[in-house]
């Protein structure tokens, strides 16, 4: 027999492993967009993302409040899955724990994804960089009173290369 209480900390995992699927989504749906360069696409993905990490939050406080119930329940003050699972019967335990398993394999996932978009991120934000200060370097032939060590006019040096491709 299954307690309402573990059947509702179902139901609340399962809210939310459905907004972390659309979170993992997103994220994978933004790294073309920022390896092209699509601005525009990013940042309306970006909007996205903000909205569905709202939804989490409160699919978060959902199931916190649902795990603190079970834990009621079962008379324990700890309401950590490791904490729990002992206590719960088998057809407990099979109700929540794949979806126990698949919260923490999405937290990972996500965590991953946007580590390599913030890589993409700062890799293209460096090359802005370089490019800019290679703009921003005087250019030694506008220099009309270069002189070299002998006290005779300096050679012009060459130009430096820029960088202007900052497409990762």
């Amino acid at each position: 027999m299954i307690r309402a209480a573990a059947h509702e900390l179902a139901e609340r995992l399962a809210e939310v492993v459905r907004a972390q699927e659309a979170l993992l989504e997103m994220v994978r749906r933004q790294r073309p967009a920022i390896v092209e360069g699509r601005l525009e696409d990013v940042d309306a993905i970006a909007g996205e993302i903000e909205l569905e990490v709202r939804r989490l939050a409160g699919a978060e406080r959902s199931r916190a409040a649902a795990a603190e119930a079970l834990a009621d329940d079962l008379g324990l003050a700890a309401t950590r899955w490791s904490a729990m699972r002992e206590a719960l019967s088998h057809d407990e335990r099979a109700l929540v724990s794949p979806r126990v398993d698949r919260v923490e394999a999405l937290v990972r996932d996500i965590e991953m994804a946007n580590a390599v978009n913030g890589q993409l991120v700062r890799r293209e934000l460096e090359l802005l960089d370089l490019s800019v200060h290679s703009l921003a370097a005087p250019d030694p032939r506008a220099a009309h009173r270069a002189y070299g060590a002998d006290g005779g006019r300096a050679a012009v040096a060459p130009s430096l290369p820029m960088l202007l491709n900052t497409a990762a």
